[in-house]
């Protein structure tokens, strides 16, 4: 007797950030969908962000023949199915059901390149469920399809860092930058994993994490006696490929790396030695 396992996506969550995927200036998301395909492959979200599923998730996941798979810019779940006509899981799977991923920062300068207040105590959350401690206006996972950047409106409040901490088990509460937690229904439809009566939806739940990079003044100084050549009118923004023109006195200067950030008072300076 022949014999198939039918396994399909359950969700994905793209996680893209500008400083890898911009061209200089010319921001990715104005990008023809071809050459969106080209920068894409330059990210690999390990340079910069690490994420592994929570130890509770992992045991949910084992009991409810879930796997979580892992790609160079995102995550995503398969659910297996009762058979390949059907959308219905294998074991069903309860509206409250929630998946917990943790993010761990990577890079030791991803601060620098990213346009958010990080090294605080709270910790960022990404769901598509409110928690109880957060007002109102808490902000909910994007959607593939939104044009959202994640701003500091995305951590939670110190409360709620403190609760969502107790959730998690010895190992799984350090170093965490952020959470991502996924309910099965979330708290508006469109956010929602699994339709109401159960079964996957005919299209896929796509989320988005989308880190925008950091803008700073570019300084240009000596290397023989540290004096200052000039400093840029306005910011430009750090991206790793691609290179913006600057012009001074009829010379071409470098780009700065993302290596050597100065805050000075709400504004921030690369420093670039010639």
């Amino acid at each position: 007797m022949a014999f198939s396992t039918t396994y399909k996506p359950l969700f994905e969550v793209e996680l893209l950030h500008d400083y890898f995927l911009n061209d200089g200036t010319t921001a990715f998301s104005t990008l023809s969908d071809a050459d969106k395909k080209k920068r894409l492959k330059l990210i690999d979200i390990s340079e910069f962000i690490e994420i592994v599923p929570s130890q509770g998730t992992l045991d949910k996941m084992a009991g409810h023949k879930i796997v979580f798979k892992k790609h160079k810019s995102g995550l995503s779940a398969y659910c297996k199915l009762v058979n390949a006509s059907q959308n219905t899981p294998f074991i069903p799977i309860p509206s409250d059901f929630k998946l917990t991923f943790i993010i761990r920062v990577a890079d030791s300068f991803f601060g620098n390149y990213t346009e958010l207040t990080v090294g605080g105590t709270n910790i960022f959350f990404f769901g598509n469920t409110k928690p109880s401690t957060e007002g109102a206006g808490f902000e909910y996972i994007a959607k593939s399809t939104d044009s959202t950047h994640v701003t500091d409106a995305y951590q939670l409040s110190a409360a709620g860092t403190t609760a969502l901490l107790e959730k998690l088990k010895d190992q799984n509460k350090i170093g965490v930058f952020g959470i991502i937690e996924l309910t099965m229904t979330g708290d508006n439809s469109d956010l929602s994993i699994l339709t109401t009566l159960g079964d996957l939806r005919s299209q896929l739940p796509t989320f988005k994490i989308h880190f925008k990079n950091r803008e700073t003044f570019w300084r240009y100084k000596r290397v023989s006696d540290d004096s200052e050549i000039f400093t840029t009118a306005t910011t430009n923004p750090l991206t790793k490929y691609g290179f913006i023109e600057v012009n001074h006195a009829g010379d071409k200067f470098p780009n700065p790396s993302a290596n050597h950030l100065i805050p000075d008072n709400n504004n921030f300076f690369s420093e670039i030695y010639i």
